[in-house]
């Protein structure tokens, strides 16, 4: 018994049905476990040869150990209460983390000197 010749519609919808399979077990498996995974490691300093971009990009972000360590702060990106927060997290040039006053961190990095620009990372209640 011989088979029949598929055609080119068969053969373009098994394809993309096995290629659709295989994308969508990647999403399923690789992106939550990339946003679930906490980087942890030291804050880097930013470099005095560091261009304005790559700040924008490599900026620090919120960790979960932050909230052990300022109780009662959260992650500035998921803030959702509708008044502006009294006190923030920064973290300074150097790397250091400080829970500073909201006004003075606005001051800080919307400042014209760089020598003393502020990320504000966390809000605290």
């Amino acid at each position: 018994m011989r088979r029949r010749q598929r055609t080119l519609a068969e053969l373009l919808t098994r394809s993309l049905a096995a290629s659709g399979l295989l994308y969508a077990v990647v999403i399923a498996y690789a992106v939550p476990a990339t946003l679930v995974a906490d980087a942890g490691g030291p804050l880097e300093p930013f470099g005095a040869g560091t261009s304005s971009l790559s700040r924008a990009i490599d900026h620090p972000t919120w960790r979960r150990a932050y909230a052990q360590q300022f109780p009662g702060c959260a992650d500035m990106a998921r803030w959702s209460a509708s008044i502006v927060p009294a006190t923030v997290v920064v973290v300074r040039r150097g790397g250091d983390l400080e829970r500073m006053d909201f006004d003075e961190a606005f001051r800080r990095a919307t400042s014209p000197s760089a020598a003393d620009d502020v990320w504000t990372i966390g809000a605290c209640h």
